[in-house]
C-alpha cells in the first residue's frame, strides 16, 4: 500500500482520535498546572425597608466593559498535584480561595505533620490501594468466568446457543448503575441474599462493613465485564483450525492437551486484548464506589476526581487528579503494549 493511501486511510480515524481523546487531555493538563480566581472589590451595599435603611459591606466579583466576571488566573505548576498527593500544608480548596499554590512553608512553625496534607495523603492511597486491588483482583477472574463460558456455550447444544448467548450478555446490556443498584437492593439489610443467609443462621451487614462492601464492588466488577470477555472468546473458538484438533484427536490427545497446546495459544492475542481493555476499565471504577458506598468505607482514584469537583468545587485539583488517573493507566498497561508490540515484531 502506498503511503499517500495509507495515509488517506487513517486519517479519519486520527482526527478523530485527536479530537476525543488527545485534546480532551491536553485541556485537562493545562487546567492542573493553572489556578483561576475572581478579581473580587469591597463594596458597600445600601439596602432600604420599611423601618428605614441600612448598609451592609460584602465582597463581588469585578467585571470588565462587557459585564463579564475578570479573572486572576497564573500558573501554579505541579502545587495541585502535590495537593492530591497529600505533600502540601495547604488543601485544594485553601488554594483556589487565596489564589495562590499550596505550600509547605506555610505550615505552622515547629509542626511535623500538617493534619489537612495527612488527611489528603491518606485519602490518595487508600483510593490507590483499592483501585489496584479491584484491578488485580478482577482482571484473571473477568478472564477465567469469559473463557469458561464461551467454552462450555461453544460445546452446547446448537438450539440452546441462542439461549445461553443472550442471557451470557444481559449483565453488559444493563447499564452500569442499574447494575450497580440490582447488586445493591439483592445484599441490602432487608434484601434477598441476608433473608436467605439469616436461614442458615448468618447475619452480615453487606452495606455497613468496609471488607463486606469491597466484596460487593469487586463481585459487581466481575458480574459485569466478564460478558465482555465472554463474547470475544466465544467469537475467537470459532476460529480455532479444526484440522489441528482432529490431528490432536487421532494422536490421543486430551481435551485439556488440545485446550492448553492448541486453544489457548490459538486464543492469547484476543486474551491479550480483553486483559488491556478490562485495565483501562477497572483502573477507572466509579459507579459501583458510588452506588454501593457513596465513598463511606472505600474510595477509588476515579470518585476521588469526582470528590474534589463535587464537594471541594475545585476543577483545577480535580483535572491534576485525572491526569494523575491517566498516567496510572498508562503504567499498568505499557508493559502489556510492550510485549504485544515485540511479538507483533517478531512475527508471532
Amino acid at each position: 500500500m502506498k503511503t499517500s493511501t495509507f495515509a488517506r486511510f487513517v486519517a479519519p480515524s486520527v482526527l478523530l482520535m485527536l479530537a476525543l481523546l488527545a485534546m480532551p487531555l491536553a485541556v485537562t493538563f493545562y487546567l492542573s498546572v493553572r489556578n483561576c480566581t475572581f478579581d473580587m472589590e469591597t463594596v458597600t451595599v445600601q439596602q432600604s425597608g420599611p423601618f428605614g435603611s441600612s448598609e451592609s459591606t460584602t465582597q463581588r466579583a469585578r467585571v470588565d466593559a462587557n459585564g463579564k466576571p475578570i479573572q486572576l488566573c497564573k500558573y501554579v505548576g505541579t502545587a495541585y498535584f502535590r495537593s492530591v498527593l497529600g505533600l502540601t500544608a495547604q488543601s485544594g480548596q485553601a488554594m483556589a480561595a487565596a489564589g495562590e499554590p499550596p505550600d509547605a512553608s506555610s505550615a505552622p512553625a515547629g509542626s511535623a505533620v500538617n493534619p489537612a496534607a495527612s488527611k489528603s495523603s491518606q485519602e490518595f492511597v487508600g483510593a490507590l490501594k483499592f483501585t489496584l486491588l479491584y484491578t488485580i483482583v478482577t482482571t484473571p477472574l473477568v478472564l477465567l468466568l469469559g473463557f469458561f463460558i464461551a467454552l462450555g456455550v461453544h460445546h452446547s447444544a446448537q438450539r440452546l446457543k441462542a439461549i445461553f448467548i443472550t442471557a451470557s450478555l444481559l449483565p453488559f446490556i444493563i447499564t452500569p448503575i442499574v447494575g450497580a443498584l440490582a447488586i445493591k437492593w439483592l445484599f441490602r439489610d432487608g434484601g434477598l441474599v441476608p433473608h436467605v443467609l439469616s436461614q442458615f443462621g448468618l447475619s452480615i451487614f453487606w452495606m455497613a462493613e468496609a471488607w463486606s462492601a469491597r466484596l460487593l464492588i469487586i463481585l459487581y466488577g466481575v458480574w459485569h465485564s466478564a460478558p465482555f470477555a465472554f463474547i470475544v472468546f466465544y467469537a475467537g473458538l470459532q476460529s480455532v483450525p479444526q484440522d489441528s484438533l482432529e490431528a490432536a484427536t487421532i494422536d490421543g490427545a486430551t481435551r485439556w492437551q488440545k485446550l492448553r497446546y492448541i486453544t489457548l495459544p490459538h486464543l492469547m492475542p484476543l486474551i491479550v486484548f480483553v486483559a488491556l481493555i478490562h485495565v483501562m476499565d477497572a483502573y477507572r471504577v466509579f459507579e459501583p464506589v458510588v452506588v454501593l458506598t457513596q465513598g463511606a468505607f472505600t474510595t477509588s482514584v476515579q470518585y476521588l476526581t469526582y470528590h474534589i469537583l463535587s464537594v471541594e468545587n475545585n476543577p483545577y485539583k480535580a483535572s491534576a487528579s485525572a491526569v494523575l488517573t491517566t498516567l496510572g493507566i498508562g503504567v499498568l498497561i505499557i508493559p502489556m503494549l510492550i510485549k504485544t508490540w515485540r511479538e507483533q515484531r517478531n512475527g508471532r
